[in-house]
């Protein structure tokens, strides 16, 4: 890979093949190179195929502006989201992830932070998320000597949930709310406590944030497993409850957001209601 322009020590920019402009960064990869010249691609931590001008001065701006450490701490995060939980994301997380942490750290030596308003739903919803969020506090301790809050966590955690949603950062408010009005109408209508710590509730949750995604852009539909024991246990044992419950959820889903959900939709929601509720020894008697 050859140098087209040096930013600095830590950054240069180059050119694909096919003349696509290439914004690299790497500690020291530029250090003491010249323009033409081959560097060593062990060191590069992150390239980057700005698709807008408004991205590339952001990028620009960033190398100009935040300290090569923290471009390094945001991609290990992001590597292990996607490695060790199978997170697909966006490049404008790393960005955004770099920038973030950035702050929170200067903050932090001022002994200023921010309260996470999201902090219960992040840590109830988004468990995944949340304890990359955590494990991301204990590296940026040892390698800023800085102890984050919490909190912190909750928004590193709303970063990898925004990369998720394809950068669409308003729909993380959306979904909360959609999730905590569905769980309140099972709560309501079965006249229950969820363990909200369990693994069926984790499931109905995942399959909650699955379902906002086809319902309000139209995605490829994801189930959570193999229901099929299920769906017999539906149809041998009449859950009519759970499917009442559903029921309630069709007619809040159509009243709110004018989507109406086909007879597949309602058996797996019937479902993930039945696993959530059968084992918590208060459930209504079924007719």
């Amino acid at each position: 890979m050859k140098i087209k322009k040096i930013l600095n020590n830590n950054a240069f920019i180059t050119h694909t093949d096919d003349h696509q402009e290439l914004i690299v960064i790497g500690k020291a990869v530029a250090y003491g190179k010249h323009v033409n010249e081959e560097v060593d691609e062990s060191k590069i931590y992150k390239t980057f195929a700005p698709v807008s001008r408004g991205d590339r001065k952001l990028i620009l701006d960033m190398i100009n502006d935040i300290p090569i450490q923290f471009f390094q701490i945001a991609k290990r995060i992001v590597d292990k989201a996607q490695a060790d939980d199978q997170i697909d994301l966006t490049d404008s997380v790393y960005i955004a992830l770099t920038d973030h942490i950035a702050s929170a750290v200067d903050r932090a030596k001022e002994h200023l932070f921010l309260t996470n308003q999201f902090i219960w739903e992040i840590r109830s919803f988004y468990p995944k998320e949340f304890s990359i969020g955590l494990w991301a506090l204990q590296l940026i301790e040892q390698q800023c000597g800085v102890p984050l809050p919490e909190d912190e966590a909750g928004f590193i955690a709303i970063h990898i949930i925004s990369g998720e949603l394809g950068n669409r950062l308003d729909d993380f408010q959306a979904v909360v709310n959609f999730i905590k009005k569905l769980t309140s109408i099972v709560t309501y209508q079965l006249a229950i406590d969820i363990d909200r710590e369990s693994l069926d509730y984790n499931r109905f949750v995942t399959h909650l944030k699955f379902f906002w995604q086809y319902m309000m852009y139209n995605n490829e539909k994801q189930s959570i497993g193999d229901l099929s024991n299920d769906m017999l246990a539906i149809i041998k044992g009449k859950k009519v409850a759970a499917y009442e419950c559903a029921l309630k959820i069709k007619t809040f889903i159509h009243q709110t957001y004018n989507y109406d959900l086909s007879n597949e939709d309602l058996l797996y929601m019937t479902i993930h209601i039945v696993r959530i509720t059968e084992n918590t020894g208060r459930q209504h008697d079924e007719v």
